[in-house]
């Protein structure tokens, strides 16, 4: 951990790819014209769909990406490619000559490399046996794998963590970025988000008449139809102060608040009252240490669709009061489109080129507008002094967040130091397993070697002429699933996690998360909500017309962690994070640095995972006796109460395997090891060799959940701490956890 805590948080470099550019250039002359940039969609077909139209980005033609094989051009996803444009101008911006010095990397998406995946789902769909490409596919349809794609132009070797809360992951990305920077955990971070448009997601807007039939965006007027699907990359460069200052770098502007609340009022639409967005603004401008009447600029959500820019409208008047008449509000997304996952990031670099500038972007296509607005509604491009400019971004789950940003020459501090950060602590922990429903039968089937029967999977919905053997979590007791409407529709990933969540916080002493006080959720998974994805996949393929409305909101990541959270209660701080099963730790530090912060008293960490035939014959890819498995751990984090200490430990991305073999010997701890082996020496090759000159006959014998368990993916990492957990209470011992991750990155952890 730095030692540091900044003053404030500068931004040092921006980049930004839009459908109405490839750089801060390109899209500020788009502003000054008060340009759109709609077009007939020609990348799939939309013959079928209500809308035909989006906000499409024309890509160059030069080959991006030097340092990857050129076998593997055509599985960098478009989105991916935007990213490193992004990054590109972003260090350039910096003057910056790389990624080094940059300590972590922070990037939302809401859905990743979507186009891989169908390509790989269309692909098993219309073949019984296996296909040449699947494997590269597989690997590649996993945002941290893109990601790994980019740093390897870099040849960087830092953190590289994956937000995913829908239409404000980008925005949570930045506002992570400034955690890890006022806690001291970092100096310098890169942040921001990206998405493609892809068909899936396309027809799941569509179905849901959420796109405007018009095929033109009109935020807050009285006759929106809905929205435009977009698509683009923004990234930040934020720095300490101290950091910023060491190199001479100039400021851009300054990143000064953040906060995130969750709306628990439905999936999809918002309070019509807005009030998770009132906290934010509220919490946002807090931080900032400023008041709503300081506010020059917000960058509004405003999607266009008629739920959406009411609630967004009520909530500015009743968070800003009389001051909301003077305030200048627009949407960009009226000449953008919809960036989902890039939308937050690239509203965030728009404010910080007004705050440059001093010039405002239109809301564009407004006739007449809305009666619930109360704020001065900017029509055309206007010259203006902006001190102070506000974004907001709101995403399925209920996701809301608030990035405040500052001229670059503000005066004052940014975010208040961070207090001491203290020993983390695990209070409680849970478990959802083939081996049955709780910790406790996880770890005597670990620790006895029991293995439970492999069984077929029966999550499919279509004929097909192959098997998929899995090690499935067998039926729910009775009393382990709560009575929850939200339940009846849900993924089985919403309910692994709920119980094991359920599970961990009883152990802590708050059952139903009773007595837990602020209470955050951190989810992380790897595939997430397979099932549901892959039947509205299907139905889109089958039957366009007819794919169903009700599915495609449980597709996206976050909506288990949005599950959760309805039936606890929890409307401060959640977020899920997409990775390997070692990125069940990135998920603790970042619980650790909401409770350095402040920002909660205790924390929910999960790491979760479905199997469907799609996910099990994936697995298979690897090797074939590598069975799939599914599940969640769960554990309740804090700095306060009796617990279990928990340490860990991060351990930089590698590009190969000598690099992957070379950092687990660096992080093998030899006594009373959990390990992440899955009993196949060629998959095991580099664990072993890490091991190897170690292991004699007094040390400790390691427990290998993957080996009697199968690979569960997302909540592999989680059962490893469950377990660790369990046998450190169990044995009055710490117990050591290596996650080794196969496609990115590594970590460990002592649990005792």
């Amino acid at each position: 951990m730095a030692t540091e805590s900044s003053k404030r948080i500068f931004i040092t470099g921006t980049g930004i790819v839009s459908p109405l550019g490839l750089d801060w250039q390109a899209n500020e002359a788009s502003f000054r014209a008060n340009q759109m940039n709609v077009t007939p969609v020609t990348m799939f077909d939309v013959s079928q769909r209500f809308a035909k139209t989006a906000c499409q980005v024309d890509l160059p033609n030069e080959r991006l990406f030097t340092k990857l094989p050129r076998r593997r051009d055509a599985l960098i996803d478009r989105g991916t490619k935007m990213l490193l444009l992004a990054i590109r101008e972003a260090l350039a911006m910096a003057k910056m000559p790389g990624m080094q010095g940059i300590d972590a990397i922070i990037i939302g998406t809401s859905a990743g490399a979507m186009s891989i995946g169908q390509d790989y789902f269309r692909h098993a769909r219309s073949s019984p046996s296996k296909l040449s490409g699947q494997l590269a596919r597989i690997e590649y349809y996993q945002p941290h794998k893109q990601l790994n794609a980019i740093a390897m132009e870099y040849d960087w070797h830092g953190p590289m963590i994956v937000v995913s809360n829908a239409c404000a992951s980008g925005a949570n990305a930045i506002g992570d970025a400034m955690a890890m920077i006022q806690t001291g955990k970092a100096r310098r971070v890169l942040a921001g988000g990206y998405d493609a448009i892809a068909e899936l997601v396309f027809s799941g807007f569509d179905t849901l008449r959420a796109l405007a039939p018009s095929g033109i965006p009109r935020p807050f007027d009285a006759a929106r139809d809905g929205l435009a699907l977009g698509e683009g990359a923004a990234v930040m460069l934020l720095e300490s102060e101290e950091a910023a200052s060491e190199r001479g770098a100039a400021a851009v502007c300054q990143a000064s608040g953040y906060a995130i609340a969750t709306d628990l009022h439905h999936l999809t639409q918002p309070d019509p009252a807005g009030k998770a967005a009132i906290r934010t603004m509220t919490g946002a401008c807090q931080m900032a240490g400023i008041s709503p009447h300081q506010v020059n600029y917000i960058n509004s959500h405003g999607t266009g669709t008629p739920y959406n820019d009411v609630a967004e409208a009520s909530a500015i008047r009743a968070w800003a009061g009389q001051a909301a008449s003077g305030i200048a509000v627009s949407s960009t997304k009226s000449a953008m489109g919809h960036l989902l996952g890039g939308a937050g990031a690239v509203e965030a670099v728009i404010c910080a080129m007004a705050l440059r500038g001093q010039w405002l972007p239109a809301s564009l296509n407004v006739r007449e507008a809305d009666p619930a607005v109360s704020f001065d509604l900017v029509r055309e491009f206007r010259e203006a002094s902006v001190q102070v400019a506000l974004t907001n971004s709101f995403g399925f789950g209920g996701t809301n967040a608030t990035l405040v940003l500052k001229h670059a020459d503000a005066p004052g501090s940014g975010p208040a130091a961070a207090t001491s950060p203290g020993s983390l602590r695990i209070l409680g922990t849970g478990a959802v397993s083939p081996a049955g429903w709780g910790a406790e039968a996880l770890a005597a089937a670990v620790t006895t070697k029991q293995s439970p029967s492999v069984t077929e999977c029966v999550r499919s919905y279509f004929d097909r002429d192959w098997s998929c053997s899995i090690y499935q979590v067998p039926a729910a007791p009775p009393d382990r699933l709560p009575k929850f409407p939200r339940l009846r529709r849900a993924s089985p990933i919403t309910k692994f996690s709920l119980a094991a969540g359920l599970e961990a916080l009883e152990k802590a002493g708050f059952p139903n998360g009773q007595g837990a006080g602020r209470l955050g959720i951190v989810q992380c998974m790897f595939n997430g909500c397979v099932q549901f994805s892959g039947k509205f996949y299907h139905e889109v393929i089958e039957t366009p017309a007819l794919a169903s409305p009700l599915i495609f909101p449980e597709t996206v990541y976050n909506a288990p962690a949005s599950h959760v959270a309805a039936f606890l209660g929890v409307d401060g701080p959640v977020t899920t994070f997409i990775g390997e099963s070692s990125a069940i730790i990135e998920g603790i530090s970042m619980a650790h640095t909401w409770l350095i912060q402040g920002l909660v008293d205790h924390v929910l960490v999960i790491g979760a995972e479905e199997c469907d035939w799609v996910a099990a014959e994936a697995v298979s890819y690897y090797h074939p006796d590598l069975k799939a498995s599914e599940g969640a751990g769960a554990l309740v984090v804090s700095l306060q109460g009796d617990g279990l200490n928990l340490h860990h430990q991060e351990a930089y991305a590698f590009h190969n395997k000598a690099e992957r073999a070379k950092q687990l010997k660096e992080l093998v701890n030899h006594s009373h090891l959990i390990g992440g082996e899955t009993g196949i020496p060629v998959l095991d090759a580099s664990e072993l060799s890490a091991q190897a000159g170690y292991r004699s006959e007094s040390t400790p014998p390691s427990q290998q959940p993957r080996t009697i368990l199968g690979e569960s993916m997302g909540a592999a990492g989680a059962w490893q701490l469950v377990l660790a957990a369990e046998l450190a209470k169990k044995e009055g011992h710490s117990a050591s956890v290596l996650l080794p991750g196969s496609l990115c990155a590594a970590y460990s952890a002592v649990v005792g």
